[in-house]
């Protein structure tokens, strides 16, 4: 029972950091070959947890060599488009300028049903309101918009640009974040002074403070009684991050 306990924490970290090396991509958005990858870890990592008679350096050897195979196949769709369309494949467009694409759809095996109900997924009310679908080679459905049911943007509205920028988490679960806060320009009297102007003493009373690109800081108190405070902490002008 032991031997079988320590296999399978040991055969976690291994697995655990494999999937780390293969980067964020692998975690979120995979492409055809990155799924079979993980399936066969998934596989070569069960084994050995529950037949201690397989050797546990078999086990790693073969999921390193996955992470191998992983790191060429990436280098390779990254160093040609050729070898990227043959190793991932092409997006399809399902639907061009509001029309669905019939010959695309029945080539890829891909209903009505799906569509519409990715066309849905996206936001969008129905096939009257999409100009084009495109289906990406990980899966995903890219919708857009016809142009008339689009959000009107500050260019066509002759407005001027904003800055868009990140909103920084200054404190979180109670604890004060000093990289982000550091980003801000500011320091950590600079944040508390605020706080105590609101009537908080102590960081971890704090659920979250989120500082925008407008310069306003969004402040949630902990427990169900908490409040919620918006202060302009500075001057939109001074956001530089």
């Amino acid at each position: 029972m032991l031997t079988g306990f320590l296999r399978t924490i040991i055969l976690f970290f291994v697995t655990t950091v494999v999937l780390r090396l293969m980067g964020k991509r692998q975690l979120a958005q995979l492409q055809p070959y990155e799924v079979v990858i993980t399936l066969m870890i998934s596989d070569l990592a069960t084994q050995p947890m529950s037949d201690v008679e397989i050797p546990l350096l078999g086990g790693v050897v073969a999921i390193l060599t996955l992470l191998l195979m992983h790191s060429l196949l990436s280098f390779l769709s990254f160093w040609s488009i050729r070898l990227r369309a043959i190793i991932c494949g092409r997006p399809s467009v399902l639907v061009r300028n509001g029309r669905i694409c019939e010959d695309e759809l029945s080539r890829l095996c891909f209903d009505l049903s799906d569509l519409m109900e990715g066309i849905r997924a996206q936001g969008v009310g129905g096939l009257h309101e999409t100009g084009s679908v495109i289906l990406e080679t990980n899966g995903a459905m890219s919708v857009f918009p016809a142009s008339d049911n689009r959000p009107v943007t500050r260019a066509e509205q002759g407005l001027p640009p904003v800055y868009d920028g990140i909103p920084l988490t200054l404190i979180l679960d109670g604890k004060l974040q000093s990289r982000t806060l550091a980003l801000s320009g500011r320091d950590a009297g600079w944040l508390r002074r605020i706080l105590k102007g609101q009537g908080i003493e102590r960081d971890k009373d704090v659920l979250i403070a989120l500082l925008d690109t407008r310069g306003e800081l969004l402040v949630q108190e902990k427990g169900k009684a908490g409040r919620t405070i918006r202060v302009q902490a500075m001057a939109a002008e001074e956001v530089g991050w």
